[in-house]
């Protein structure tokens, strides 16, 4: 499926913990309780995958030899949950390949022992991977399987996390409406398992929901909200921080700045932070001295944030990167140092299209648009077009994720109407396919019968054609051959002959007269002399000529293109590989790539237009090719239906097991490609 980014805005700080900690649908312990023995091989080297103190390669080889060992366990169901923690544990490595074959495994056992349960973990494994490669769309389809097959194995708890997940692409899809209908489904079930943290961080979901529909008392109340759970939940402090940091959020965007600073500063009061979690150190102190600026307060500002850029550099966080320079930019435009407030900014936009960061784009190309006053204009252009085009993707991708979960809903409600269906109608069914399968295949045996007589009378034809083309071109350069030697023993043997006398006879004159006469009797000699050796040479050109004269393929090709060039009016090219040995090509392929060469130029004459025509033929390794190239007009190769001569060229080539390819472009002429192993 298609492959969208997470939009990792300014203000959504929340969705890094949130895919770390409660996207996925397992967790990180054994699934087994006390039913598996601490000796057990197999737990062993799971365990062994776990080891922090591991290289990763040393874990990820304990844990293929847990799941070796696991093929000598007789045991389903225990195999089913040893099968479910390596598949976690696959994912938590990031050893895709591996992830998908032993996730594949648990899903064809769990169909094997029916179990629901089974299927809808393995569907939830792929909805994790695909959202960990953000690939939203895969990850909302596994997700919405998933759910279905937890409620149908009557696990309520674990169908809401998937709600929580697939709320959480709507959230970055900004399909906002969709996601607070997921939330509160899943809210319904958290409050009726108790379940603090998941409340948590559902009414925490909602908060950033609003605050991006800009409502943002209803973002606060729910962040507050949110609070109320954190305090029952045993994961306090990590958690007080993101909404510490969401709630400065929210006090910016209403314009309270003070609130804002204060609850910036509240997240930051963790001496820890910068150690334990440095990106969203980063992020928070970036909030805090951004908000300072905003309060026209610039104490400190331009140091903290370029720490935070710094912090963001050295972890190579280049969404976080491309937010510090925005801030920058607007910092030294405070200061109206426009230059640095130029450079910041050109170098933000350019880091936001490395990344496909749209929405931090948009505010770079807006900034951009104030500060460069001689390229205003182009900035704005961009920003509306990039803004429109956008708008249109979401909307786009909004009613796809809409016709997942319809296409989903009406696959589960297939797959349960087919399996309630009558036995008598499937068996009634059956007997009805083997009939018309029976019938089908007698129809199609007398179809390949008379296929084959055709074919083999073409063949007889296609044989015959050959011979007598053979023939005729044989006939030719007999004729041509008489006439050669004819010639050449005529020159030899008649004017030759005359020639020798005339001068043998001048030679034995007895002339006396003067010194220049004499000269002028050699002269006349040594040109006689000079014309014999001429005519010698031409006798043995035309008696080498007779010699090297072949009745070839090569022959009959350009006999046949000549006469369709003076016929129709265009102009042609043919080139032999000088490697080809025709002698050696079966006649079989001699008669098809002739016949080939007929149909192209009766398409070329009927359709095409062509002024100039190009064949060639070469041979490499032992595989003979042919191309014919013409400047016609062209056609749609998509669109338009593919004509009877195509057709009958390309089951020609089939049948030798060779390769017929067509390209062809409107306007742009036509090339067949054929290819076949000698």
């Amino acid at each position: 499926m298609d492959h969208y980014k997470f939009n990792i805005g300014l203000q959504v700080c929340f969705l890094f913990f949130l895919l770390l900690t409660v996207f996925s649908c397992k967790k990180e312990k054994s699934p087994f309780g006390n039913s598996v023995l601490k000796t057990d091989s197999v737990s062993v080297y799971i365990a062994s995958s776990k080891d922090a103190s591991k290289r990763y390669n040393q874990k990820l080889l304990h844990l293929k030899k847990a799941h070796k060992l696991l093929g000598f366990k007789k045991n389903n169901e225990l195999k089913n949950k040893y099968l479910d923690t390596i598949v976690y544990r696959a994912y938590k490595l990031k050893d895709s390949a591996f992830f998908k074959q032993v996730n594949s495994e648990r899903l064809q056992l769990s169909k094997k022992i029916k179990d629901s349960f089974g299927i809808a973990e393995y569907h939830c494994a792929n909805g994790n991977y695909y959202l960990s490669k953000e690939q939203l769309d895969s990850a909302f389809y596994a997700f919405n399987l998933a759910k279905k097959f937890f409620e149908a194995s009557n696990n309520d708890y674990k169908a809401a996390r998937v709600l929580y997940s697939m709320a959480v692409i709507k959230n970055n899809i900004r399909d906002f409406t969709g996601c607070e209908k997921l939330i509160f489904d899943a809210i319904k079930v958290f409050e009726k398992e108790n379940k603090n943290t998941s409340l948590y961080v559902s009414y925490n979901l909602l908060g950033v929901i609003f605050y991006k529909l800009k409502e943002f008392d209803k973002s606060l109340m729910y962040h507050n909200k949110a609070l109320v759970y954190l305090e029952k939940s045993d994961k306090k402090q990590f958690y007080k921080i993101t909404s510490f940091n969401n709630m400065g959020n929210v006090y910016r965007a209403m314009g309270n700045y003070n609130e804002a600073i204060t609850n910036y500063n509240k997240a930051l009061n963790d001496s820890l932070l910068l150690k334990n979690d440095p990106v969203r150190y980063a992020r928070i102190l970036n909030n805090l001295y951004y908000t300072k600026l905003l309060n026209k307060d610039t104490i400190g500002v331009e140091t903290n944030l370029l720490k935070a850029l710094k912090i963001r550099e050295s972890v190579n966080r280049i969404s976080g990167i491309v937010l510090s320079k925005i801030h920058l930019a607007e910092y030294y435009s405070y200061k109206t140092d426009t230059l640095k407030a130029i450079k910041f900014a050109t170098e933000a936009e350019k880091l936001a299209v490395e990344i496909y960061d749209n929405e931090d784009r948009l505010k770079a190309l807006k900034l951009l648009s104030k500060l460069d006053t001689t390229k205003s204009t182009n900035y704005l252009e961009t920003y509306i077009q990039l803004n429109d085009s956008l708008q249109a993707a979401e909307r786009s991708i909004r009613n796809k994720f809409n016709r997942i979960a319809f296409e989903t809903d009406t696959y589960i409600k297939t797959n349960k109407r087919l399996t309630k269906q009558n036995i008598l109608i499937t068996v009634f069914s059956a007997i009805a396919i083997i009939l018309l399968i029976m019938l089908y295949f007698i129809r199609q045996q007398r179809l390949k019968n008379k296929e084959l007589i055709f074919d083999k009378n073409q063949e007889k034809v296609n044989q015959e054609i050959y011979d007598l083309l053979l023939k005729q071109q044989s006939n030719l350069e007999e004729v041509r051959a008489q006439e050669r030697h004819r010639i050449s023993k005529e020159l030899h043997d008649g004017i030759l002959g005359k020639l020798f006398g005339a001068r043998v006879g001048m030679g034995f004159l007895n002339l006396k007269g003067d010194e220049e006469d004499e000269n002028d009797y050699k002269f006349y000699l040594n040109e006689l002399h000079e014309i014999e050796k001429e005519i010698r040479g031409i006798s043995h050109a035309l008696q080498n000529n007779i010699l090297k004269s072949s009745k070839d393929f090569t022959s009959i090709i350009e006999d046949y293109i000549a006469n369709q060039s003076k016929a129709h009016g265009f102009n042609y090219s043919i080139h032999f590989d000088d490697t080809i040995t025709w002698s050696d090509i079966p006649d079989k392929l001699k008669i098809t790539l002739y016949r080939v060469v007929q149909e192209a130029l009766l398409n070329v004459v009927k359709h095409s237009s062509a002024n100039n025509i190009f064949l060639t033929f070469r041979e490499a390794s032992k595989v003979l090719s042919l191309s014919i190239n013409d400047d016609g007009k062209g056609f749609n190769t998509t669109k338009t239906k593919q004509g009877i001569g195509l057709k009958n060229m390309e089951a020609r080539i089939q049948k030798l097991n060779g390769t017929f390819y067509v390209k062809s472009k409107l306007g742009k002429g036509t090339t067949i490609q054929v290819t076949v192993s000698i």
